[in-house]
């Protein structure tokens, strides 16, 4: 029998093969670095220093890790191999955390990082009630968290909730939900979602200017049509309660708060959890110091406590 002998190649080849392999290699990798160029400014856009910066450069498993720190400037760039984009974190003591995630490809950046100025113990709560009775205006108690009597524990109506409506499935309703309050000084002012990436998106002071009354808020769906003046893009809603007037006309006693996204009131029943009517869901923060208007949620100090997972709030 004869046996056919494999010669080995010479060593020239195969230090070639080795070399081929790898600037392909390399040229795949360069084709898929990313260059994050970064500057971190302040709430009043100055540069700010020393802040951490960790970026992950995302691949189709696991990432690529940058860790530094800004220069004098607020800047700092990495380079590393990503496929899918970038996630950016800035920390530094005595600010507020700032992330974003960019799209693929070089990037410049500018993040804004903004500083803790004054964060306040308040009554702190995602709320989802069962309305008591629709077609009825109902004051609700920001510091129990509850319907006022005879509908709950409450004694302060510090806003007013009205809903009607008909809920026959998710493609068959209509709801309208209408919030008010009973001193025509109190209301509320509603807020745009901003462009910051900070973890903290509101003014630090509650505005002293108009507050609006009375909103109602409208959602219907059938199987030809769906309306709705429901925000989707609102930050939320700023409000201000117990005003108080001088003989002049001016403020001089109030409290002030927020609201956290939009309110949502339904007439979706659900007698197994004690909803006959409907709900109405909507986070808040209010701040029960008279003529204190910092809106800065300190989650350690929420003055309420022994709260349920789902109604803790630790979004400043």
């Amino acid at each position: 029998m004869n046996w056919l002998r494999l010669r080995k190649p010479p060593m020239k080849i195969i230090k070639s093969l080795i070399l081929s392999l790898l600037l392909v290699n390399l040229c795949a990798c360069a084709e898929n670095l990313t260059e994050i160029e970064l500057k971190v400014i302040d709430q009043d856009g100055q540069p700010v220093k020393n802040a951490e910066v960790s970026m992950s450069f995302m691949l189709s498993k696991g990432s690529n890790k940058f860790k530094g720190t800004t220069d004098e400037k607020g800047e700092a760039i990495a380079l590393r191999v990503g496929l899918f984009g970038v996630i950016v974190r800035i920390n530094k003591e005595g600010y507020y955390q700032s992330k974003i995630r960019t799209s693929s490809g070089n990037q410049n950046l500018t993040m804004e990082l903004r500083k803790k100025k004054n964060p306040t113990a308040m009554y702190a709560k995602k709320v989802t009630l069962p309305f008591p009775k629709k077609k009825e205006a109902i004051g609700f108690d920001f510091e129990r968290a509850d319907w006022v009597s005879p509908y709950g524990k409450g004694n302060t109506a510090h806003i007013f909730f009205y809903l009607d409506g008909e809920y026959t499935d998710v493609f068959n309703y209509s709801d309208e939900l209408r919030i008010s309050f009973s001193k025509p000084e109190d209301g509320l002012i509603k807020l745009t979602k901003n462009s910051t990436a900070s973890e903290y998106h509101f003014p630090y002071l509650a505005p002293q200017k108009v507050y609006q009354n009375a909103i109602t808020l409208k959602s219907f769906r059938s199987d030809s049509e769906k309306l709705t003046n429901y925000d989707q893009f609102a930050l939320g809603y700023v409000f201000r309660v117990n005003t108080k007037l001088n003989s002049e006309g001016e403020i001089i006693s109030a409290n002030y708060g927020k609201i956290a996204g939009e309110l949502l009131g339904s007439a979706y029943v659900d007698t197994a959890k004690g909803n006959n009517e409907g709900f109405v869901q909507f986070t808040y923060y209010y701040n029960p110091t008279p003529n204190d208007r910092s809106l800065e949620f300190d989650w350690r100090q929420n003055l309420f406590r022994d709260l349920e997972h789902e109604e803790k709030v630790k979004a400043p």
